[in-house]
């Protein structure tokens, strides 16, 4: 006997499957080479200034003060992995010696993604089985039973991991700019 699927299990499956395409497709730039013409440069700025504003917005909810200095320290492991990483990527050079492509340290990147998504899917999977993303209400969306600032204000582990990969990637995009340049970092 099949038991057959809710209709209000297909957002939460299609945004699940959309949240995994974006995670794998994430992880695969992070390990590989990558180019440093300008479309490359160009993701790179993009990637940080995007983070940086999710970063900014994430400090302006309401937090404990146990969550601000996990995030701190969160943010300074982020950073001291990131300049870590820069000095184990290699970078190739073209005739004119600037950089044309450079390969990420595969290890350190990847640890610190592995923490951000095993820890986002620790605070994901209770909310999907619990049914606090379940709708019966009959509104399509009730804004009074959403906060979004408890995504990562719930827990200061949570934000504190939060703090590393976005620190991490916002560092390590403006070291692999300034080396390209030729600035030693």
């Amino acid at each position: 006997m099949t038991v057959p699927l809710r209709p209000s299990i297909w957002p939460v499956l299609g945004g699940g499957l959309l949240i995994v395409w974006m995670l794998i497709r994430r992880l695969r730039l992070s390990v590989g080479a990558q180019s440093l013409d300008a479309r490359g440069r160009r993701r790179l700025t993009t990637r940080s200034v995007i983070l940086g504003a999710v970063l900014l917005l994430t400090l302006i909810a309401p937090h404990t003060l146990t969550s601000y200095g996990a995030g701190a320290v969160g943010a300074l492991i982020g950073a001291g992995l990131a300049y870590w990483s820069l000095h184990h990527t290699r970078f190739e050079r073209g005739a004119t010696a600037t950089a044309v492509r450079y390969l990420p340290n595969v290890w350190i990147g990847s640890a610190v993604f592995a923490l951000f998504v095993v820890r986002l899917l620790w605070r994901m999977v209770p909310m999907v089985l619990g049914g606090q993303l379940d709708n019966t209400s009959g509104n399509s969306f009730d804004p009074g039973q959403f906060n979004a600032s408890t995504f990562t204000s719930g827990s200061p582990l949570t934000f504190a991991l939060f703090t590393v990969f976005v620190a991490y990637q916002i560092m390590y995009s403006f070291g692999v700019l300034r080396r390209a340049r030729g600035a030693t970092v």
